[in-house]
């Protein structure tokens, strides 16, 4: 405390009486009546003498009624409570946009004002009981101590180095229990509202203002800047990049993106697509310009790249740099796409969108290794029959599945180019349905010579006739292994040894089944009805596969609890046709859920080991490290979720291509298992890429409290107010004094008492 610090005197009597005022009232009253009933003999006593006995019994009474009362006298020397006021000033790089009215820089424009406040702050503070606490801040809180008797140092403000984040929440949050248990008389802060911050430190001011309320302090809101972007005048960013996280060996893949432009209406702006190349530089694969009329406007983009090579590649959105762009930060978007080599490529040809095809395409596109290429050929527009399948030849297919279609749907040179792929070595599934097998005339086709049933031209089901009863089975049809070759991959649903005819029983029966007709003399029923009749019927051609499955209603296994055997059942069916059924061996996947985070973002990711038959492994543990891009590795916790793993990177502050590697080693010595995916840790210009000054922030910030919104030229009135509020005081120094329990007043009552009775005995009253 300074010298000259207020003191205030006070001086007070207090009262604690016997019992209550009520009882010492009627004791006083009854003492004052018999001192006036009994009063000292007139007719015996001269006047003086009897004046003599009345004063000493008076002061007897008086002392007795005091001590009744018991009084205390209190002396108390209070000083006026010291009081903190924190000025927290906004160091950020947003505050160097030169955008305020007058000209010159936000930070500028906030020197200014605390210039021309510093009479009054230094009036407040020459009282001695206010204290001013300087603080700048950006992403961190910087104190900044007062030097000599100037309360804002402003010279010495911006000697560091500012971070590119503000966190005016965090800022508010820390200075708040910084001043701990001291009385916070007001908080003023002067910024621009632009809260700018990752996590951990984007604190929502809202909820900072809130608690300052909560401590009973005022806070006041100074906002410099414009709410428009004009300050940073000319500015082209790319915001958006969507792009499929897996593409195919000589596929197309589309990529789209979004592109923001500020201040370049009219102007013509290039947009390219860079690719990772196999030595890991970047290289030009697509160009595109976008252009806007208005002065700001965002735009989208298509740009399309067609991978060479397989594995992981880096795909780059940028905008060309401007002339005048301020920030070139925010001018491009990462991401990682994967590529495959096609996997078992699978051409799905149907006549109906039936209920049957669209669980069969869902379980095909869940795995990862199968490209699926479906085209629907409708019987509501046979006179454009046959097709022309020449496009869908592009690629080379390992297995073709035809469903309920008819073969008059297709062009003969289709069907013989079909044939002949079979005959190579392809792998081909007739599917159930009602233009189906010779209901739709394929054994008399150009693809009769590989179909295992016989051709039957009265077996043919005309279009727009009622379904022939004669060629279906009716249902409910339970679909068992055949004893003499059920034993094939396709119809292993349980482990190893356990009962496939069990197994199979358990399933939900099927609605119904075509007929087959009579068998070629090479054909195998592999899965037949309970009374025999065939449902699945395989044959060889040539150096491929053939299978005829009769039914069309698996889907109900997958609706009725059984979703993993109707899974695992029709992968196996495709690997079976495609020679790869006893080829399979463990495979390690590994999905990100994002591949761009901010800095100090956590990422989460999946893994797993699928077995050869395509079910999941739980006894093979897994663990995953996490490589920063300067090379540091550390470790990531792997935990089991059901069927598969998850984990959580965390810790990933460091801007750059970071990579997620996730290990397994299967038991019985067989060979580790090891994949990695790379993700981007992007940090932009978060304070130039986006300047606006945000007021309705910094209004909110002042109406959760006590105190209000000022204009800069208003600052010097903030401390005014401070100075015209009443003085608070505090006790420093205090004593007290309880007259009626000392030895005086013991002595006062007792001497009045033997006076008063000695003199009556001398003068012969008694």
């Amino acid at each position: 405390m300074s010298d000259e610090t207020t003191w205030l005197e006070e001086l007070t009597v207090q009262f604690e009486p016997v019992g209550s005022w009520t009882f010492v009232a009627l004791v006083t009253l009854a003492l004052a009546a018999v001192l006036l009933a009994v009063p000292p003999d007139r007719t015996r006593l001269a006047r003086g003498r009897r004046l003599g006995l009345v004063a000493l019994r008076l002061a007897a009474f008086l002392a007795l009624v005091a001590c009744m009362l018991r009084p205390t006298l209190v002396s108390s020397r209070k000083a006026r409570q010291q009081a903190t006021v924190i000025v927290l000033a906004d160091a950020s790089e947003s505050m160097t946009v030169a955008d305020v009215a007058g000209g010159g820089t936000r930070w500028e424009a906030m020197t200014r004002a605390l210039e021309a406040a510093r009479p009054a702050a230094a009036a407040l503070v020459a009282r001695g009981d206010v204290e001013i606490a300087a603080w700048t801040f950006d992403r961190e809180l910087h104190p900044l101590p007062a030097r000599g008797d100037d309360p804002f140092p402003l010279a010495a403000w911006r000697d560091a180095e500012s971070a590119d984040e503000t966190a005016i929440g965090s800022a508010v949050d820390e200075t708040l229990r910084t001043a701990g248990g001291r009385r916070l008389a007001g908080l003023i802060v002067l910024s621009d509202g632009a809260q700018h911050a990752y996590a951990p430190r984007d604190l929502p001011p809202q909820s900072a203002a809130r608690n300052v309320d909560d401590a009973g302090a005022p806070l006041w809101s100074v906002t410099f800047g414009q709410q428009r972007g004009g300050g940073q005048g000319r500015d082209a960013a790319a915001v958006n990049l969507s792009v499929a996280e897996t593409v195919y060996l000589e596929n197309m893949l589309e990529v789209a993106g979004r592109v923001r432009l500020e201040g370049l209406a009219g102007r013509t702006v290039a947009v390219v697509l860079l690719a990772e190349d196999g030595k890991g530089g970047m290289e030009e694969v697509a160009r595109t310009t976008v252009q806007t009329a208005a002065e700001t406007g965002e735009e989208s983009v298509r740009l399309s790249w067609t991978p060479k090579a397989l594995g992981e590649r880096k795909l780059t959105l940028q905008v060309e740099p401007q002339d005048g762009e301020v920030v070139l930060t925010n001018n491009q978007l990462s991401t990682f796409v994967t590529v495959v080599d096609g996997g078992l490529k699978v051409l799905y040809l149907e006549g109906a969108l039936r209920v049957e095809q669209r669980f069969l395409r869902r379980v095909l596109a869940a795995s990862p290794d199968m490209q699926v290429d479906f085209r629907w050929i409708s019987s509501s527009r046979r006179d454009r029959w046959p097709v022309d399948l020449g496009r869908d030849f592009t690629s080379e297919h390992d297995v073709f599945l035809i469903g309920d279609l008819d073969a008059a749907a297709i062009r003969p040179a289709d069907l013989e180019k079909i044939r002949d792929r079979v005959n190579q070595g392809a792998g081909i599934g007739l599917l159930g349905g009602f233009h189906s097998f010779e209901a739709g005339g394929w054994a008399s086709s150009v693809l009769g010579p590989l179909v295992p049933f016989e051709p039957d031209r009265l077996a043919r089901q005309p279009f727009d006739e009622p379904v022939r009863e004669g060629l279906h089975l009716r249902g409910p049809l339970a679909m068992l292994p055949d004893p003499r070759f059920g034993g094939i991959s396709i119809l292993r649903l349980g482990e190893a040894g356990d009962d496939a005819q069990a197994a199979w029983q358990k399933l939900p029966p099927l609605a119904g089944a075509n007929r087959l007709g009579r068998l070629t003399a090479t054909a195998k029923p592999l899965a037949v009805t309970a009374d025999g009749q065939p449902l699945l019927v395989a044959r060889e051609y040539g150096a491929g596969r053939v299978l005829a499955f009769a039914a069309d209603s698996t889907w109900r296994w997958a609706m009725q609890g059984a979703a993993e055997e109707h899974r695992r059942f029709w992968r196996q069916l495709v690997l079976w046709l495609a020679r790869r059924d006893d080829a399979e061996a463990d495979s390690l996947w590994l999905r990100l859920a994002q591949r761009r985070i901010s800095p100090g973002s956590p990422l989460e990711f999946d893994a797993g080991i699928t077995g050869p038959e395509g079910r999941p492994r739980t006894d093979v543990p897994l663990e995953a490290v996490v490589i920063s891009p300067t090379g540091q590795s550390r470790p990531v916790r792997v935990v089991p979720t059901g069927e598969t793993f998850s984990g959580t990177a965390t810790g990933s502050d460091e801007p750059g291509d970071w990579t997620l590697v996730v290990r397994g080693r299967p038991p019985g010595g067989a060979e580790p298992l090891e994949r990695s995916a790379r993700f981007t840790v992007f940090r932009q210009d978060l304070e130039l890429a986006n300047p606006r000054a945000n007021p309705l922030l910094m209004r909110q910030l002042a109406e959760a409290t006590s105190g209000g919104v000022r204009l800069p030229e208003e600052l010097p009135g903030i401390f005014e107010e401070i100075a015209a509020r009443p003085a608070e005081y505090e006790s420093r120094e205090q004593w007290s004094f309880t007259p009626w329990d000392t030895w005086p007043m013991l002595l006062l009552l007792a001497g009045c008492l033997t006076a008063e009775w000695y003199l009556r005995k001398k003068w012969g009253l008694v």
